[in-house]
């Protein structure tokens, strides 16, 4: 059986570095986890997120971003591409997750499968708001999300047994 992590990052006293979290906290609403499935609130919390990530084979980050496009604008970027994203850092913790996807290669615990889904954030000063732009481009980041949740819990469900009693 194959593990699945989602895990949004940010920090929520800087506007929209904090939307990776909000994301995460509307897909809580809909997706409970399961013993293959989790979604984690990452926060900021460095090192701590090593064990967490080394049990996913899939790993979905949703965090926010600076790739020079329109704010609120909702990118997806996968495989090696990530550590190129989190050079030039948007906050403090995307340095300290890319030494950690690092520090996961090197101990064999870097998940297989990459994806970071991000969103342009437009302001990134103390503040417990995100900026308009990211509020409505946060709509299609948890969309976004949740097909790729979709698609993974609908094919990671095991085919019953012969013979076996299921509940209808």
């Amino acid at each position: 059986m194959r593990n699945f992590l989602v895990l949004g990052l940010g920090n929520l006293l800087m506007s929209d570095d904090a939307a990776g979290l909000h994301a995460v906290y509307a897909l809580q609403k809909t997706y409970p986890d399961a013993a293959n499935f989790r979604i984690l609130d990452g926060g900021t919390l460095g090192l701590d997120l090593l064990g967490p990530i080394a049990w996913a084979d899939q790993l979905l980050i949703l965090d926010a971003v600076d790739v020079d496009a329109a704010p609120g604008a909702v990118v997806r970027v996968e495989g090696a591409d990530i550590d190129s994203v989190f050079a030039s850092k948007l906050s403090p913790h995307q340095m300290g997750l890319r030494d950690i996807l690092a520090a996961a290669e090197l101990c064999g615990d870097r998940p297989a499968e990459l994806v970071l889904l991000g969103i342009q954030a437009e302001n990134i000063s103390m503040s417990m708001d995100l900026s308009p732009a990211v509020h409505t481009g946060l709509e299609r980041l948890v969309a976004v999300a949740a097909g790729m949740i979709d698609d993974f819990l609908s094919s990671s469900q095991v085919p019953p047994e012969q013979g076996s009693v299921q509940s209808c």
